[in-house]
């Protein structure tokens, strides 16, 4: 008898095809909740599919990055970082080639690649930007930490 409830109730798997728009609304509902969170997991593979790939090292005196950007040349590269908003951003452009060429095969993507973070307490005047084997690495150096500080005494 135990088993015939067993069998009687089971959970019927969500279908998206025959519920599209509850699929939809649990969807946005997934979403909207990852990104709420303080270590959003989104923020880590967003990198997979941006378009170009970085690293970023924290150390205590300086941010460093390096970005892959085989096939460009440094003239092709953009590093700027806009005081009003914090972003830096990096911008490589591969025009695309003249209208007579005819590809075989054609793998290679053109046109603007372009990846940004927020980042702020950095001393703009000594960040420094190099171009070499197709890596980019910027460092930005970190402002002094706040060394004027004033202990109470407890009563």
């Amino acid at each position: 008898m135990y088993l015939e409830a067993i069998m009687m109730i089971r959970p019927i798997p969500f279908n998206i095809r025959e519920n599209a728009e509850r699929g939809r609304e649990v969807l946005e509902k997934a979403l909207d909740f990852v990104a709420d969170q303080p270590c959003n997991p989104l923020g880590r593979v967003s990198g997979a599919f941006s378009s170009f790939r970085v690293d970023v090292i924290d150390t205590p005196d300086r941010y460093e990055i390096f970005a892959e950007l085989p096939g460009f040349h440094k003239e092709q590269i953009t590093v700027s970082y806009d005081d009003a908003t914090g972003y830096l951003t990096i911008k490589a452009e591969r025009p695309d080639p003249d209208m007579d060429v005819k590809f075989i095969c054609r793998e290679r993507r053109t046109g603007t690649f372009e990846r940004t973070f927020e980042i702020d307490g950095i001393v703009k005047d000594e960040v420094t930007v190099s171009f070499d084997e197709g890596v980019l690495h910027i460092v930005l150096p970190k402002e002094p930490a706040e060394t004027n500080k004033t202990v109470f005494d407890i009563q």
